[in-house]
């Protein structure tokens, strides 16, 4: 799942489900791969940017896309956008992904930001971009980087990756069929290679995959056939299989040469990897099925990364999928991070409200009912605030409410389902009951079992506890995934919170631990406790208001940094967010008269 755009920015890029998502009025998509088009049926109609070519591909996918208005991007051709928060700029380039694949380069008042989208940036197709020979020779302030293989040390390219597939038929000339694993959009230069090499079409059942042959049918459709006698064909999972079972068996006894299996991917060789084994990269290798495997990928490899990042020096590189995997490299880790303190985190992102937003959160706050009954304005799950308890929290200087608190963690997880790691906000009581120290904690473990909480804690990635100390919130995270509580607080740290914070782990820990015994996945009192300052406000008020956001913005891996002056847009933001959610019960938010 692609990582949404910060708050402030009146664009995305590849995200559609959020409510964030949804009240953005420009939408940029990099590619039409289903990843990035998830939950894109929710879209509001607004604009959608994109090549000519990936949106007739995404429409193939998600028809609701008509409803928009459609802008085509032209490779290199700088477009100014129009809008009532700011004008910007944004120009496409290739992003040597899938046919119609771009990265964006965004240029206003927020800086200059490259989205790479999914790209394979070799060093010669970094240093032929005419990025970095505009005019202006722009300063990347941001760069929202590919990293799904960044810890994958080196790939062949795409051209020598072909090559190996064209060998391996040459070597196996009395195959009376040659199949080839390539399902997805991103393999048609192995198939057009294949098509010339030989002087053949390929077969592709069109009763198999329809969607596929759709695809085919846009962007090569010169090379294929419906003849399902040709010696090429186009196979996927089920087909690979039953050809595995079936096929060699009828040639072992029939004496005849066996079919060819090819599959063209980089995944297995970086499982592989992960496994400390080291398959070949100059030619095939078969497997233990009797595949024989290409390592083929219009990802880059972590080399490929580090280089194209020395060519394009951002001040600051963030992954385009959570967790932020970007961190592990080098240059970040060189030229990002390391006169880096918490101070002084490089902000990406401007906490400011749209106009709209800020229009409705001053009627909502202006409508605040201060006698008589207050109507209930977001339920969630049975999760419920009032208007007036929601209003008083949110406006300026506002305290906010346990049930503000409560409503935000429920929709967060609400619309985390298809989200790339598994959360849960613990409520308010259970927080509380962990901050005890005279709690018993069989009690609390009870309250922490799957019966209880409809979820097993213990299949999460992170589990999240927002509590307060007096009138001051703070955020108790157990990252499962990094192995360690983090104590995130927006007014820096006292003696007294310090030794809250610790007494609340513990108590969580021996929970937790007496909930699930059998955990292989999470052993809970080997995880260390880290602190970090999330702010640098000196209000009490605005604590709750950056907690709430620092929930929405968790990766598992970085904090945001809050700035002071943050907070008044924050509030009008997440009124909006709250009013607006997909999931909220008693919408239509009350919109201005």
């Amino acid at each position: 799942m692609p990582t949404e755009m910060p708050l402030g920015l009146p664009f995305v890029v590849d995200t559609w489900g959020s409510s964030s998502s949804r009240r953005r009025r420009h939408h940029f998509l990099t590619h039409a791969h289903t990843d990035h088009l998830a939950n894109a049926q929710a879209y509001p109609g607004d604009t959608v940017y994109a090549t000519k070519l990936t949106m007739r591909l995404a429409l193939q996918r998600v028809p609701q896309l008509e409803r928009g208005a459609f802008v085509e991007m032209e490779l290199g051709k700088r477009l100014v956008v129009r809008d009532p928060d700011g004008d910007f700029s944004v120009t496409a380039y290739d992003a040597n992904h899938c046919p119609g694949a771009v990265m964006f380069l965004f240029e206003g008042q927020f800086g200059n930001i490259l989205h790479t989208g999914d790209c394979r940036l070799t060093s010669n197709f970094v240093q032929n971009l005419p990025l970095k020979g505009q005019e202006n020779n722009c300063r990347l302030d941001n760069v929202y980087l590919d990293c799904t293989f960044s810890e994958f040390p080196m790939f062949p390219s795409k051209e020598l990756a072909i090559q190996q597939v064209i060998a391996c038929i040459l070597k196996h000339p009395h195959a009376p069929f040659v199949y080839l694993y390539c399902q997805k959009l991103g393999h048609e230069e192995i198939l057009i290679e294949v098509s010339r090499a030989f002087g053949s079409k390929i077969y592709l059942d069109r009763g198999w995959n329809l969607d596929y042959f759709d695809t085919l049918s846009l962007t090569v459709p010169e090379i294929i056939t419906d003849d399902p006698t040709c010696r090429f064909q186009i196979v996927g999972d089920n087909q690979f299989k039953e050809i595995k079972e079936t096929k060699h068996e009828e040639t072992r006894t029939s004496r005849q040469p066996e079919p060819l299996l090819i599959r063209p991917s980089a995944l297995w060789y970086d499982c592989a990897y992960g496994q400390n084994k080291k398959p070949s990269l100059t030619e095939a290798e078969q497997d233990d099925f009797g595949v024989w495997r290409i390592c083929f990928s219009i990802h880059s490899s972590r080399d490929e990364l580090e280089q194209a990042l020395q060519i394009l020096q951002p001040h600051w590189v963030i992954s385009t999928t959570p967790p932020n995997f970007a961190n592990e490299l080098s240059y970040v880790r060189k030229h990002c991070l390391a006169h880096i303190t918490q101070e002084n985190v490089p902000l990406s992102i401007n906490f400011r409200s749209t106009s709209f937003e800020k229009e409705v959160y001053e009627d909502f706050v202006r409508r605040i009912p201060f006698s008589g009954k207050s109507p209930r304005v977001v339920e969630i799950c049975e999760t419920w605030v009032d208007h007036r308890t929601f209003g008083l929290s949110m406006r300026v200087n506002g305290h906010i409410s346990e049930h503000c608190m409560n409503m935000m963690g429920q929709a967060i997880m609400s619309e985390r389902s298809d989200a790339a790691f598994a959360m849960r906000v613990l409520h308010s009581e259970y927080a509380k009951m962990l901050q005890d120290p005279f709690q018993y904690q069989e009690n609390i473990s009870d309250d922490l079992t799957e019966q209880n909480q409809g979820y097993k804690l213990d299949n999460m990635d992170a589990v999240f506890m927002p509590l307060q100390m007096c009138k001051t919130w703070y955020l108790v995270v157990a990252n499962f995934w990094k192995k360690r509580f983090e104590v995130l607080s927006p007014l820096g740290y006292t003696n007294e919170l310090i030794r809250e914070a610790r007494s609340m782990v513990y108590n969580f820990q021996e929970a937790f631990h007496n909930a699930y015994l059998g955990s292989r996945r999470v052993k809970i009192k080997a995880m260390d406790i880290t602190f970090h300052t999330i702010s640098n406000s000196d209000n009490e008020s605005d604590s709750g208001i950056f907690i709430m956001k620092a929930l929405d913005l968790y990766d598992l891996d970085k904090h945001i940094f809050f700035k002071d002056s943050d907070a008044k847009g924050l509030r009008e933001h997440l009124t909006f967010y709250l009013l607006d959610h997909k999931y909220n019960e008693k919408t239509p938010i009350m919109y201005k008269d």
